[in-house]
């Protein structure tokens, strides 16, 4: 998918048409020699890094807003020789770390507002006001719901929850206007047809790609919006071209994957042997879900306009090797728990 949504923004922008596979597969290697080593690392020794790895996530999210490189308006991106590091996908799994290393170091008081909850929204903050600085609303939207649910899991009260979700509000309304095109985007998710060639663009060519697609796709390779309607049809709108070139059949099947990783990873979860280890992997699981669901969600149209990409499909290599890195402590994980 990578290639057949890239060749031709590839030919034209770099003369190469396998400019971006080519960045995609050395990423690949890359990530898979990351899995192999994150399989085989104990949960110990994960839980003994894990505010280690929550320090380097926030060192690089200061870094990246004064030596970042700007895309599009957006600050996101560290320049590391020749690729680009996006320090927010460190940051996803950073939090899930940090949640899940202090609600098993403080089990006993998750139940107390001020002593147990209060000191852990902090930290949390800490990185979704930084990523919120670049400006990113999208990725800190998704890891609160995942921090919400990892909460549940982790035995917090109801009445706690709704008390941080009420304060929360004014933050999610206050970030929703603090820039114009956010509010242009929502009333574009709310008709895009009524400004198809201006703020509804990009969902209006999302929908006839995934409408021209019919039941089985025009065929792999075939997509006609990519060539030059469909904005980033390789990063955040490779769905909608996977939805032209394979169709309806070609969407349930990436949907249904995504579904199975996501409860594989929740099975696994529920048999660790740790709570460190099953907030882990619930953790990883539901970040990856339900980041796989916002993009697919937004190409259908179902969710607002929200640059976000599709774990495992989309260009990208510091996402994919985030990613591999995270379900190779799944790995480990469900190892440790085969031997206990």
């Amino acid at each position: 998918m990578v290639y057949s949504s890239s060749a031709l923004l590839a030919e034209k922008r770099y003369a190469d048409q396998y400019f971006f596979l080519k960045k995609q597969v050395v990423w690949s290697f890359i990530g898979f020699l990351v899995f192999l080593i994150s399989s085989n690392i104990p949960m110990t020794v994960w839980q003994k890094s894990s505010r280690w790895f929550f320090l380097a996530s926030v060192f690089f999210l200061i870094l990246v807003l004064f030596v970042g490189r700007e895309v599009g308006g957006a600050q996101r991106w560290l320049k590391l020789g020749p690729f680009n590091f996006q320090p927010s996908e460190l940051a996803k799994l950073a939090v899930v770390f940090l949640v899940a290393d202090y609600m098993d170091r403080r089990q006993s008081r998750m139940k107390d507002l001020k002593k147990g909850l209060v000191p852990l929204v902090i930290l949390f903050s800490i990185p979704m006001g930084l990523i919120l600085m670049e400006p990113d609303l999208g990725t800190p939207i998704l890891l609160s719901l995942v921090f919400g649910a990892l909460l549940v899991i982790g035995g917090a009260r109801f009445k706690h929850l709704f008390i941080l979700s009420l304060a929360a509000l004014p933050l999610l309304i206050l970030g929703l206007l603090q820039f114009r095109y956010r509010i242009a985007r929502l009333f574009a998710y709310i008709d895009p047809w009524a400004d198809a060639k201006g703020k509804g663009y990009q969902l209006v060519q999302s929908l006839l790609a995934m409408g021209s697609g019919g039941l089985f796709g025009r065929g792999l390779g075939n997509s006609q919006v990519k060539i030059s309607a469909l904005p980033d049809p390789h990063t955040d709108f490779v769905f909608s071209v996977l939805g032209e070139e394979l169709g309806l059949m070609g969407t349930l099947i990436c949907a249904a994957l995504f579904l199975f990783l996501c409860l594989r990873g929740l099975k696994i979860a529920q048999g660790a042997p740790t709570c460190f280890g099953q907030l882990m992997a619930a953790g990883i699981s539901l970040v990856i879900g339900t980041q796989a669901a916002i993009n697919m969600g937004v190409a259908a149209g179902l969710l607002p306009t929200k640059g976000m990409p599709l774990p495992f499909v989309s260009f990208g290599g510091s996402s994919l090797t985030i990613i591999l890195m995270s379900f190779g402590i799944i790995s480990s994980i469900a190892r440790q728990s085969r031997r206990a």
